[in-house]
């Protein structure tokens, strides 16, 4: 089974209905910004009956509630999306960027395990803002070919440091 979290695919059109929903529900969007792990957003109600409407769609897949709770908690941190903007080409906005060259390596040497903390603290850095299906993506599938896809973006459009 195929999982995509594009916008005009099934499970995007279930994220973003379900984003936009948080954005409205100020008492949950809360509770899961109190969240400090996965954990932690896979004992909530809300991820509990997110996780029931998706079960058809993600059945199969390994470890797919762990990882979806990385993603829905991370959701609750953003307020405003920035559709088309991949994460990583907003991290390297600015001169400075907004998100450093040795916090953007370091962000890339995390294991699916220890990504949460570091990815709350790039959210509060791009002001909430952030492409809710690239966020999906990157972090349900965060590993070496969505490392790779972040370099290739965000180490071009950052302005080279000049040696002594």
């Amino acid at each position: 089974m195929n999982i995509d979290f594009s916008a005009d695919s099934e499970l995007g059109k279930e994220l973003t209905q379900w984003w936009r929903r948080l954005q409205e529900d100020t008492g949950t969007r809360a509770e899961l910004r109190r969240c400090n792990t996965p954990a932690e957003v896979a004992m909530t109600a809300s991820f509990n009956r997110f996780c029931h409407r998706l079960r058809p769609l993600l059945k199969g897949q390994w470890n797919w509630e762990e990882r979806l709770a990385s993603v829905l908690g991370l959701l609750s941190h953003i307020k405003t999306d920035a559709h088309g903007r991949g994460l990583a080409e907003q991290m390297s906005d600015g001169n400075p960027p907004v998100v450093s060259e040795l916090r953007f390596r370091r962000l890339l040497q995390r294991d699916t395990g220890d990504i949460y903390p570091a990815m709350v603290r790039i959210l509060r850095m791009l002001k909430g803002s952030a492409d809710i299906h690239d966020l999906a993506r990157s972090v349900f599938f965060w590993g070496g070919k969505v490392k790779k896809r972040w370099a290739y973006a965000y180490f071009p459009r950052v302005p080279e440091k000049k040696s002594a």
